[in-house]
């Protein structure tokens, strides 16, 4: 096996050839003829040899896949980049001929597995002398989908299942096409993992490999890299890049002499903004206009660099790793993490075998589409296949502009816990987490005329009165414990916020609770309700869960609770979450305050301005789509919006006359001393949890009712 640090200069000439001794590290010009294992033949052309002189940049990928010290190789790229050749033929053939040992290869389907080994396996085995020695003479040793060879090898060409990747061993594993693979293979999960499992008995003699042009939609239109190298959040092979060292391939300028990324996309050819360009693709003649941007920029002097010289650029190209970067003097700055697997992403300008032109004239032929008929799908395809990007959808990006910049809304006088002068009431929303962080995250907001609001507190609630390990307290689980529930009610339903009055308290006028969830939530917070009703709570408190269709009313009230066939009694408030987010959005949006306007102070978290802002679009119709995994503020928006909603907020024209409740805070009846405050918390009658549910009760119901209630 060669030692890793000739891996780098060692050219492919030395690592196919199968009878010459390994030379020291140094650089070596590949003859056409030079690589002698692997000879391509397509239909209708000549058996020619692969050679690297056109794809100078396969060769250091190629040269770590005998790595020792990783255990797999993934190469992000456009296609006609010859990756498949160089990293699956090319590794076959020095397989066979150099290193054997079995080895399983994973097409994306049966049929491509089939059409696979017809065509490029068999054509190989055919014109190659080399494989051709070590080809089993045997008729049972040469299949459709195994192939054996003389020294004992086997060749398994096979597709993405279960059975095809467990109970196994292969010392040299590779999977192309990785994108347009399935994420879950029969319920077991992603196939990656799989393969690499297969070749850990080989310990640092076994190698997996995965090729891929990026398959999966970029869904966050808001993400930004953290580091140079870092790709987008995706699923697929990218996502697997992204734990990875992420090497990039960088070009030289001649001119500054200073090194630039062959980027992925098109942002080297310096093109017009999406608005622009897809007005002049629909009116103009596209081929001309391909003609005029058919060259790079550089990004550091802004030299323009004609096609001419794209083989000089490879031929002199450098793959950097995250962390490096070299001088115009050509020195390496900087040392790559140390990964157990090696990733390479590179883009389509760099492909060998696709011109700039024909790049640019496929994506303004699917512009134009676009901008025609709305149809995405030609433009995902060559933003994927041809440029090696994610794709993220049109659509999309422009909900995402549509959105406020959260840097113009931060105030820097509000404080937190105290309620502003202009306020009316409290309300406080929560939200249900479950699963391995389970918790009840809380947001309160001050209420003044015309719904105008102030987020007041923000805070999440992690821990439960149950013992837990040592002097701690166990983890909360609304799902699991019904005493959970409990916490609530002292740390929410009972709370008070300081005002500008001396030693006067507001009490939280309304609790916006979250009654959906994994299995058991909505059981335990029915109950709470319950044990919130003996206790005299239960006005204070409003249980709600989304509906399930899109023109649901924005809020309907039901009783729930009662056993089969009887009338329950619980109400629950059914939300339209796209309803409530509309008028969330819409006061986000506002420039200034007013109705509807959220004032959100500067204490607040990235986080949390990251969940309002950024965690969902709202789509042409009309739905809100979430985009990143974190949206409790937006969500808990929407509640408050519900909670203002149900006190018939809304249609209070005249806050002169507003109800005692909801008075100027001076002569508010909600408005408490601290001392009373106290007072109310040690004379409060407990409801144990563990006691029975007590009896259905009829309820009062509230002579006013929202217009917006179904």
């Amino acid at each position: 096996m060669l030692d890793e640090a000739a891996h780098y200069e060692i050219a492919l000439a030395d690592v196919l050839s199968p009878y010459s001794a390994f030379r020291p590290p140094k650089r070596v010009t590949v003859s056409q003829g030079a690589a002698d294992n692997l000879i391509i033949k397509q239909t209708g052309s000549p058996a020619t040899p692969w050679s690297a002189a056109e794809t100078p940049y396969m060769v250091e990928p190629m040269n770590m896949l005998a790595s020792r010290r990783h255990e797999a190789v993934v190469f992000v790229g456009p296609a006609r980049a010859g990756k498949t050749a160089a990293l699956l033929l090319a590794w076959v053939a020095h397989i066979v001929v150099n290193d054997p040992g079995d080895m399983i290869v994973i097409q994306m389907s049966q049929d491509k597995a089939r059409e696979f080994s017809k065509t490029d396996i068999d054509r190989a085995l055919r014109h190659s002398p080399n494989l051709a020695a070590m080809k089993s003479t045997a008729s049972q040793d040469d299949t459709v989908h195994d192939k054996q060879f003389k020294h004992g090898m086997w060749l398994r060409i096979a597709w993405p299942t279960v059975s095809n990747v467990s109970g196994s061993t292969y010392r040299y594993g590779a999977v192309t096409d990785y994108d347009r693979i399935a994420d879950d293979i029969g319920g077991e999960g992603a196939l990656f993992p799989f393969v690499v499992k297969r070749t850990t008995t080989f310990m640092s003699r076994g190698m997996a490999m995965a090729e891929s042009s990026p398959g999966r939609d970029l869904t966050d239109p808001n993400w930004e890299p953290a580091t140079p190298h870092e790709a987008p959040p995706t699923k697929g092979l990218l996502g697997i890049y992204n734990g990875t060292d992420r090497r990039r391939w960088y070009w030289k300028c001649p001119d500054c002499r200073e090194w630039f990324e062959a980027a992925p996309g098109l942002s080297l050819f310096g093109l017009p903004p999406d608005d622009q360009l897809g007005q002049m693709v629909r009116e103009g003649d596209i081929n001309a206009l391909a003609d005029q941007y058919n060259r790079i920029i550089c990004p550091h002097c802004g030299a323009l660099h004609g096609p001419e010289k794209k083989p000089a650029f490879n031929k002199g190209g450098r793959w950097l790793s995250e962390g490096q970067h070299l001088t115009a003097d050509d020195e390496l700055i900087g040392e790559g993490p140390i990964t157990p697997v090696v990733g390479y992403w590179m883009g389509g300008v760099a492909a060998a075998y696709q011109s700039w032109k024909s790049l640019l004239l496929r994506y303004f032929t699917a512009l134009r589409q676009y901008e025609l008929s709305g149809d995405e799908e030609q433009i995902k395809n060559t933003v994927n296949v041809d440029q090696g990007m994610p794709y993220m959808s049109r659509l999309l990006a422009e909900a995402a502009r549509n959105n406020a910049d959260p840097s113009k809304r931060k105030e820097d006088d509000l404080q937190r816990y105290i309620i502003p002068d202009e306020a009316r009431c409290v309300m406080t929303s929560v939200d249900v987490q479950g699963g391995g962080n389970a918790r009840f995250v809380v947001q309160s907001h001050a209420i003044g005329p015309h719904m105008e609001q102030w987020l007041i507190d923000r805070y999440s609630i992690t821990e439960s009165q149950r013992k837990g390990m040592g002097e701690e307290f166990a983890p909360i689980d609304p799902a699991s414990y019904a005493e959970d529930w409990d916490i609530l009610t002292e740390k929410v339903v009972r709370a008070t916020y300081r005002t500008s009055i001396e030693g006067k308290e507001l009490q939280v006028k309304l609790a916006i609770v979250d009654s959906g969830g994994e299995d058991g939530v909505t059981d335990k917070a029915y109950d709470w309700y319950r044990r919130l009703r003996i206790q005299g709570y239960a006005s204070r408190v409003m249980l709600v869960k989304g509906a399930s269709t899109k023109k649901a009313p924005i809020i309907r009230e039901s009783l729930v609770g009662g056993k089969k066939g009887k009338e329950g009694d619980i109400p629950l408030y059914m939300l339209n979450p796209n309803l409530l987010k509309d008028a969330v959005s819409t006061g986000l949006k506002r420039q200034k305050p007013g109705p509807g306007y959220i004032h959100l102070p500067s204490w607040l978290s990235p986080a949390f301005f990251d969940e309002m802002f950024r965690s969902e679009v709202r789509l042409p119709n009309g739905v809100w789509k979430q985009i990143r995994k974190r949206n409790e503020a937006f969500d808990l928006a929407g509640y408050i919006r519900a909670g203002c909603l149900r006190l018939s907020l809304d249609k209070l024209l005249d806050w002169d006359k507003a109800p005692p409740w909801a008075r100027p805070l001076a002569e508010n009846s909600d408005l408490i001393t601290r001392e009373v405050r106290r007072e109310m918390q040690e004379n409060t009658p407990i409801a144990s949890a563990a006691a029975p549910a007590p009896t259905q009760q009829p309820r009062r119901r509230r002579v006013s009712r929202s217009p917006y209630m179904g």
